[in-house]
């Protein structure tokens, strides 16, 4: 059964008990012209002279005429203050400002630690350019989209404070139709569709910024002549959902002959996550892809802690016919991926598949160590390693990784079983890297390069 069908039914019982009038107005009526006028901000009656304040300037005792001046570039930042300030309101200041300065300055090392580069964003840009950047400053290569074009745009703010554009689609046109009104109705068909992302396995943050990102949009627009507004919606949030999932999206085939082409060999691809979600699997479907790629691979156990995970990733190894760094149970992690790194490098490898140990996203000394290996290795990539089946789970698990050590994108387990695939939206959502790999079976083949139509066909079909 399609994701939608509950929708369309809701939809069906809505149409009944409201007539088209509910939904949009006709663009000549005064309802119609209000609703395509810009907002106005309403004002208390005690502010309404604000409006003559050029003409008419108050006089008080003493007229400081430059202090005019200021308000053409008052900057809405900037902490309102009173003109004298108390001992202990610029102690209040001078602390605000210096734990500003702290962030900068973590922020700085922690770039520095990773190998990072900070790529600036315009001034009062809201794209990020290290999108397509790894968090070591390496350049990705995007997947190419198809372009797409729309009367009308919808703006989804992501939580990490990204930025995405959404097409409504055809039923919103710029000249002509009826005007979308808000409104009981309306309402009534967001509910529906809210409902309908959380049943998803969709976080509650991902699905009422998706459905306020279209409310805002949709009210006020054109809603072209005989379109269903329910279908419209519907198509809306399909291009939402897909725009989501391909924001930052990148080949990793493609970004790895890349590297390889650029000489910065070897490749290091370095996987983490919590404890039982895959990774050793999918070191080794990984590797298998690399091979199939043309590419020669080495393979670091760096999971010293469970002597079970050493030599399932030998056995791995062994069935694909490459060679597998690793030590006794308890060794040093980042000193087994350096050692795999030099061997690759005297070798004349392509790759180093770093496997890492499971580490709850909630314990810091864990991750700590989890970074010690990143500083060593200096990863191109950095994979987070999910299962789907966590559903909400597997997203706080991600946003976690994602403060603490950062990574490239993610690669999302057991995709094959009854998985809705809201975590990978929500994913995405809450960090604001792709999806990278979707895992759909046992075996050494079984790991596709995610493609977000796939995820939409499963959920709505």
């Amino acid at each position: 059964m399609g994701l939608f069908d509950r929708f369309r039914k809701r939809v069906h019982e809505v149409a009944e008990e409201t007539d088209g009038d509910a939904l949009s107005v006709d663009a000549q009526s005064d309802e119609g012209k209000a609703l395509m006028e810009p907002p106005t901000v309403s004002k208390p009656d005690d502010e309404d002279d604000w409006d003559d304040v050029d003409e008419e300037p108050p006089k008080p005792t003493t007229v400081v005429e430059d202090d005019e001046d200021d308000w053409d570039t008052w900057d809405d930042d900037e902490p309102i203050a009173p003109v004298v300030l108390s001992k202990k309101e610029r102690k209040l200041l001078e602390r605000q400002e210096k734990d500003r300065r702290r962030r900068e300055e973590k922020a700085k090392k922690a770039m520095k630690k990773r190998g990072a580069v900070d790529v600036a964003r315009p001034k009062g840009s809201k794209v990020d350019l290290s999108m397509m950047r790894t968090t070591t400053g390496r350049q990705l290569v995007n997947v190419q989209q198809a372009p797409k074009g729309s009367s009308k745009k919808a703006a989804i703010q992501l939580a990490g404070g990204q930025s995405i554009d959404v097409d409504l689609g055809g039923g919103v046109v710029s000249e002509g139709g009826r005007i979308i009104k808000p409104g009981e109705a309306l309402e009534n068909l967001l509910e529906e569709l809210e409902w309908v992302l959380l049943e998803s396995d969709i976080s509650q943050q991902a699905s009422s910024a998706i459905i306020d990102s279209l409310r805002e949009a949709l009210v006020g627009s054109r809603l072209r002549r005989g379109a269903d507004l329910s279908k419209v919606l519907e198509a809306a949030l399909k291009r939402a959902l897909q725009a989501l999932l391909e924001a930052g999206y990148w080949d990793f085939d493609a970004s790895v002959n890349s590297f390889i082409e650029a000489g910065d060999v070897p490749v290091v691809i370095m996987l983490v996550g919590v404890n039982g979600t895959g990774k050793t699997t999918t070191a080794a479907k990984i590797a298998q892809r690399l091979l199939n790629n043309g590419h020669s691979v080495i393979a670091a156990a760096g999971d010293t802690f469970r002597a079970g995970a050493i030599q399932q990733l030998e056995s791995h190894c062994e069935r694909l016919g490459i060679r597998c760094i690793s030590s006794q149970r308890g060794g040093d992690s980042a000193a087994i991926a350096r050692d795999a790194i030099d061997s690759a490098k005297a070798k004349g490898i392509d790759v180093v598949l770093v496997d890492t140990a499971g580490r709850m996203q909630n314990k810091t000394n864990l991750m700590n160590e989890l970074n010690k290996v990143r500083k060593v290795t200096n990863p191109h990539l950095t994979l987070f390693v999910g299962d789907s089946l966590a559903g909400n789970d597997a997203v706080e698990q991600a946003k976690m990784f994602q403060d603490i050590m950062r990574f490239d994108g993610a690669v999302l387990t057991k995709m094959d079983t009854d998985a809705k695939g809201g975590a990978g939206l929500s994913i995405a959502f809450a960090t604001g890297r792709p999806i990278v790999f979707a895992g759909v079976g046992q075996g050494y083949d079984d790991l596709m390069q995610f493609n977000p139509e796939w995820l939409l066909n499963q959920l709505f079909e």
